[in-house]
């Protein structure tokens, strides 16, 4: 049960930000509407820091408040909030080593990943990140902040057509959540489509759009069982996985104790993987949602699917290759490949995870118990 003291601060958003009187009393800001599902896991996360630092630490949700996603980063950055939600892909120059990473979510496709793809996404990236990124941890640290945590979720392609096979998809303008979906799109015959995500029911009620590549949540939390005849679970596939969910600025994180630092890190991996699982249990029933209705929900036709995973693959070394010429990374193949076989990992890691809990505790004892917190992020 949520505090009502916690639930009123997060879901009314009306304090006045100030000061944090000390670092174990801080201010957290993200971007997401109140009563939702990301809201609701920045309250549960302050009650878990609050229950494992012994009643020591406190944290204050702002939610959709304090500061915007747009402006999370320097907001962090500079103090405004001591932690908070940081979209990566935002700031893809400021976080490039690790805005390369978040570009590969597609590996859900490649290696089949199921609806468990963004519970992996998210005990593999804050692995690798907290573990085996130094040049991830330096980039976070020039903007004076200290990478915690991330969260994951698998996308679908929820269409207002009857999808078979490739030939279905030439000319559909399919909403395009990123640039690996709007080549996907365009590779295979269709019309990438930029749109706000609260436009979708509308768009494709008006014919404006075809299809989304969107959570299968938002099937029930957009109204998408009027518009929907065909769901392809597996193709183009991916996810969203650029999340910093936890950030803190670098000067209080500085200022902490050893076991604050640790108390900090243990809640952060709590919420992002309270989050994740939330993402997992909401599309799980969008699909139930989407069944009920008579909607065909299916995995791709075998000559799609091994399409789109010859596809991927090439995207992959694309994705390498842009992060090397744009943005001047070394050995990004090297960097990928790293993390190619701390994803694997996971993925047989969280096969039998049932629950946020459980999850919880999986990233706790594989990464955060193993971080020296005497020198981490400083």
């Amino acid at each position: 049960m949520l505090s009502h003291t916690y639930r009123a601060i997060a879901l009314g958003g009306a304090l006045l930000a100030g000061g944090a009187a000390h670092a174990t009393d801080l201010r957290y800001a993200t971007g997401f509407t109140p009563g939702s599902t990301g809201a609701e896991n920045a309250v549960r996360t302050a009650e878990y820091l609050n229950e494992v630092s012994g009643g020591a630490m406190t944290m204050v949700p702002y939610v959709q408040s304090l500061l915007s996603f747009g402006e999370m980063s320097a907001g962090v950055r500079d103090g405004v909030a001591d932690a908070g939600f940081v979209l990566v892909p935002y700031s893809p120059a400021e976080f490039r080593n690790t805005a390369m990473i978040a570009d590969l979510t597609m590996l859900f496709t490649l290696m089949g990943t199921g609806d468990r793809g963004g519970l992996a996404w998210t005990g593999a990236l804050t692995e690798y990140v907290m573990l085996a990124c130094p040049a991830c941890q330096a980039e976070m640290k020039a903007q004076n902040q200290v990478y915690t945590s991330t969260s994951g979720t698998e996308y679908a392609l929820i269409c207002d057509a009857t999808i078979d096979g490739k030939a279905d998809l030439q000319g559909l303008k399919i909403r395009a959540p990123g640039g690996n979906w709007s080549r996907w799109a365009e590779a295979f015959g269709a019309v990438p489509v930029q749109l706000n995500m609260a436009e979708t029911f509308e768009a494709m009620s008006q014919g404006i759009i075809d299809c989304t590549i969107s959570g299968m949540t938002e099937i029930t939390d957009m109204g998408l069982t009027e518009v929907t005849k065909t769901v392809l679970t597996d193709v183009p596939g991916g996810g969203f996985g650029g999340s910093a969910m936890f950030n803190i600025n670098l000067d209080v994180w500085s200022a902490m104790s050893e076991d604050e630092r640790r108390h900090f890190v243990r809640a952060a991996n709590f919420g992002g993987a309270d989050l994740s699982w939330g993402y997992h249990e909401n599309n799980l029933k969008g699909r139930a949602a989407a069944e009920a209705a008579g909607i065909t929900v299916k995995e791709a036709d075998s000559d799609l699917a091994d399409e789109t995973a010859a596809w991927v693959q090439q995207d992959i070394d694309g994705i390498a290759t842009l992060y090397a010429e744009k943005y001047g990374l070394a050995n990004t193949s090297g960097s990928i490949e790293t993390f190619l076989g701390i994803f694997e990992k996971w993925t047989g890691l969280v096969q039998d995870v049932d629950s946020a809990m459980a999850l919880s505790d999986l990233i706790w004892d594989e990464v955060g118990s193993k971080v020296d917190y005497s020198t981490y992020g400083m």
